[in-house]
């Protein structure tokens, strides 16, 4: 019995072409884009074919003279008028003079004065829209004076039909001359339109890029305080418990298994934190590994920090049950960095003492403490109460830390309420 044939497969799509080849079939796409950003080579190809079909041309009808010498080099000059105006209109400016000069009034390359003229005044500098008008005028003077002495000389003309024909060759031309200009003048307002454009696009291209930039600085600074804080706090604790936890372990056997279970819960309440940042980091879906800190874990807080063996106090006046969610949070970062820094700075036997007051538009902190003050061992390089100071910037609220005049250190902290709660409910808890 034989099996089915097994199912081929169906062929695999052809791999798409890369971000290069893409930009190509756009150009392809948009040839009027390509057109307007490569001016010179589309001058070039088009002026050129145009000189190589005047001479085929000229060739095919044996009809080339003295006239290919001049309008060769004119209409090859139309190549640059629009990428350098001015060396277009001094070339066919020249060459239309001379052509006269030798006594051919018109010839086929006199096309491009217009040309030039355009050009002069929608590309070129304020100098070169004035040499661009100057040079129109003084030509359409010398075609007129050329040909008012044609008829002025010719056998059936006189004074009257030369004068006659100066004047209406004079009018025409300033009317043709008014016309590119006023038209040149409509194509530069465009030019100016068209770069202005682009210029408030890449500003604002630019300023997206800075608002970007700075919204990953105040970001980082954000997770940066977060990591200080528990970083800082949890190991703070450890390291008093193991320090601890040598003396208690040669005195006091029994109570090394407390020391070692304050350590090991102070570094699981600091993993959890950790995560729930990196959580945030990743953008999982689920970054909630535990409880947001807020006024609600105070109470835990000073037991973990009595647990490392600083006495402390805490008396909460006014209900922090409805405060907003970042309040609460810089609320319990600030008490936890403040006490962080008397485990660490304070010296041996230091007590300290946490006071919050809520109003009806304020909120108030203040940790207190009796230690050394100043620690003489620190450096003064750490970001603690810089970082306290951001979170109250970011509040709208203030921060004053220093030391005592006889010892101690003080932080206090005023956070505004932006919605006012009810009358306070007075509430005090001392250890």
């Amino acid at each position: 019995m034989t099996g089915m044939p097994a199912p081929t497969a169906p062929p695999m799509p052809p791999s798409s072409p890369g971000p290069v080849s893409a930009r190509a079939r756009a150009g392809w796409r948009d040839p009027f884009r390509w057109i307007l950003e490569n001016p010179g080579t589309v001058d070039l190809v088009s002026f050129g074919g145009a000189t190589l079909t005047m001479l085929v041309l000229g060739l095919g009808t044996g009809n080339l003279g003295w006239w290919v010498v001049f309008s060769v080099p004119m209409v090859l000059a139309g190549a640059v008028c629009r990428i350098r105006p001015l060396l277009g209109v001094l070339v066919i400016g020249s060459l239309a003079l001379l052509h006269v000069l030798v006594g051919m009034p018109v010839v086929l390359g006199d096309a491009m004065t217009f040309y030039a003229l355009f050009c002069a005044v929608a590309y070129g500098t304020s100098t070169v829209h004035v040499v661009g008008v100057v040079a129109g005028m003084l030509g359409v003077l010398v075609q007129s004076t050329a040909w008012a002495v044609l008829a002025l000389l010719d056998q059936y003309g006189g004074i009257a039909q030369a004068a006659t024909t100066f004047v209406v060759l004079v009018v025409v031309g300033t009317i043709t001359i008014v016309a590119i200009w006023a038209l040149a003048n409509l194509q530069r307002a465009r030019v100016r339109q068209l770069a202005l454009t682009r210029e408030r696009a890449e500003q604002a291209v630019r300023e997206r890029e800075q608002r970007t930039a700075l919204a990953v600085a105040d970001e980082r600074a954000r997770i940066a305080r977060e990591m200080h804080d528990v970083v800082a706090h949890s190991l703070s604790v450890i390291i008093a418990q193991a320090d601890g936890g040598r003396f208690v372990a040669a005195q006091k056997p029994e109570r090394a298994v407390e020391v070692l279970a304050t350590i090991g819960e102070t570094g699981r309440s600091a993993l959890a934190d950790m995560r729930s940042l990196l959580g945030v980091l990743r953008q999982e879906d689920e970054t909630s590994f535990g409880p947001q800190p807020g006024p609600a874990q105070l109470s835990d807080l000073m037991e973990r920090v009595r647990g490392a063996g600083l006495e402390v106090d805490l008396e909460i006046h006014g209900s922090l049950e409805d405060l907003p969610h970042a309040v609460g949070v810089s609320v319990f970062r600030l008490v936890q960095e403040s006490l962080t820094n008397v485990l660490k700075h304070a010296g041996p036997g230091a007590t300290a003492a946490v006071r919050l007051e809520r109003t009806a538009e304020h909120l108030t902190l203040e940790v207190l403490d009796d230690g050394r003050g100043t620690d003489p061992d620190s450096d003064g390089l750490g970001h603690g109460l810089t970082g306290m100071r951001e979170r109250m910037a970011a509040l709208g609220g203030t921060l004053q830390a220093g030391p005592l005049p006889s010892r101690g250190f003080r932080v206090q902290a005023s956070v505004p309420l932006a919605d006012p709660a009810g009358p306070a409910r007075p509430r005090s808890t001392a250890a």
